[in-house]
């Protein structure tokens, strides 16, 4: 009787009901929201991080992580391998080179670190050969010795990127529906070469409109941009016995991940080209990189494999990548901020519409106590009432929740503002939002216990009611 009395009072004050259930439902959209939000900027970090950066775990000479000369190599490689290949939670592993550079065009400069790989094994360790950019040619391959593939900030560096307003290019941009005005004034540039993206737009400006520069001027570029494939980069190195020696090869793939850190430093080459370069008969093995089936395992297979490192180190991602470790470790934290003062908010305004119930209802619940109803029902039937909104509430927020987090999943948050700087710190500028089930059962958790603590303050505010007195009230 005291549940179904309960119910019952919440619908008395449909319109006072209504907009506590509206408040807590806008709270856990919000909580959801954020929490969403952070998990899968956390996640995609952590995804790139593990496929295109360091792996799970990677195997170096003990000394080189700490100066990375060229002849610290993997002690025993053929041995290490033997015992990776015997892992029962490995998924794949690939040996590289790696040998600091120098790489020029006619046009620019900058240093790299070389990486001397193995493609066909690398496609089973990282994303990369799907970062290809549009327009971006292919990922290097045995076949083609001489290819370097190299990262879309390097071939800014390089000065390997020009913008075209071709005819093909025009044409596209007829089929994006781009007013015919604005192509008649940009045609102007038709077939005229910019070397950067900087000369192009103070190219575009004079001939649009500050606002068809702001709705069109990203499209426009990005349909003028060109690559220079093919074209030769000088590549200096310190060969074996410590001599410059120079190298070229021809790019033949521009590719780009959400770390711009990572690719300014990064190109790819064959590992048995760079190895010829550096003037050894053999491929040298700077890193041995290993990829699991569960990142969950690394610490373990860590203990593993250095009771066979000997003179090497094994490093597991939380050491290469620190900030992604930390980030995934506080998530829990999060959790608790986020959600703690988004409940901390709502607790009072349910408290405030308890309160005000109780008092509106003095009479009545003097009366209910003067038939019979005992201290000990009352106190019941008004922590029922108050977790009853909270939970009506929760129920509408995390169904229209997990809605939006359903299609933000799918289409994704564009942050193009601040794309360079999130880049800038390896966070991707799309985000999209994941919730856990862990954090719906917390969610869950925090709600009830929300519920329960609100409606102590008002059950008690009827406890001390006296009878008599109540009756009396008008």
């Amino acid at each position: 009787m005291i549940w179904t009395l309960a119910w019952k009072n919440i619908w008395r004050n449909k319109k006072r009901s209504l907009v506590v259930i509206f408040a807590v439902t806008l709270g856990i959209i919000s909580g959801m929201f954020l929490i969403g939000f952070v998990e899968g900027w956390s996640r995609q970090r952590l995804h790139d991080a593990i496929y295109n950066e360091v792996s799970h775990l990677q195997i170096h000479n003990s000394e080189y992580p700490g100066n990375e000369e060229t002849d610290l190599t993997v002690i025993n490689p053929v041995r290490l391998v033997l015992h990776i290949d015997s892992l029962k939670e490995l998924r794949s592993w690939a040996k590289r080179t790696r040998i600091v550079a120098m790489a020029n065009t006619p046009w620019g400069n900058t240093g790299l670190t070389l990486f001397g790989i193995d493609p066909e094994r690398e496609k089973l360790l990282t994303e990369i050969h799907d970062r290809i950019v549009p327009g971006g040619g292919r990922y290097i391959d045995s076949g083609n010795p001489s290819g370097i593939l190299i990262s879309d900030k390097t071939a800014d560096l390089l000065r390997l990127k020009h913008y075209i307003l071709t005819d093909s290019v025009m044409e596209e941009l007829r089929h994006e529906k781009i007013p015919v005005s604005v192509l008649e004034r940009i045609n102007q540039l038709r077939n005229v070469r910019f070397r950067s993206l900087k000369d192009f737009r103070e190219g575009l400006m004079p001939l649009l409109t500050g606002k068809e520069t702001a709705r069109y001027g990203f499209l426009i570029s990005g349909k003028a941009l060109n690559y220079r494939l093919r074209n030769r980069v000088q590549v200096t190195i310190s060969d074996i016995d410590g001599n410059p020696v120079q190298g070229i090869f021809r790019v033949c793939g521009v590719f780009k991940t959400a770390n711009t850190g990572f690719d300014q430093s990064a190109a790819f080459v064959n590992a048995a080209e760079l190895a010829r370069q550096y003037g050894s008969g053999e491929i040298p093995v700077h890193e041995i990189a290993i990829l699991l089936n569960d990142i969950d395992d690394a610490d373990m297979v860590k203990n593993t494999l250095n009771a066979v490192a000997g003179g090497n180190s094994v490093m597991t991602w939380k050491e290469l990548a620190p900030e992604a470790a930390l980030m995934n470790e506080f998530m829990f934290a999060y959790y608790l901020v986020f959600i703690g003062i988004i409940m901390l908010a709502l607790a009072f305004g349910i408290i405030n519409t308890m309160l005000m119930a109780v008092l509106e209802r003095t009479k009545e619940l003097g009366m209910l106590m003067a038939i019979g109803m005992n201290r000990r029902r009352i106190f019941t039937m008004i922590m029922l009432e108050t977790i009853f909104l909270t939970f009506v509430g929760a129920a509408a927020g995390t169904v229209a929740g997990l809605a939006l987090i359903a299609v933000l999943g799918k289409t994704g948050i564009h942050l193009g503002s601040w794309r360079e700087g999130f880049e800038a710190i390896g966070f991707a500028a799309t985000v999209y939002p994941f919730v856990t089930p862990a954090f719906i059962v917390f969610t869950v958790i925090m709600v009830t216990v929300t519920a329960v603590i609100s409606s102590i303050w008002p059950a008690r505010k009827a406890l001390k009611l006296n009878p008599v007195e109540a009756l009396r009230t008008e």
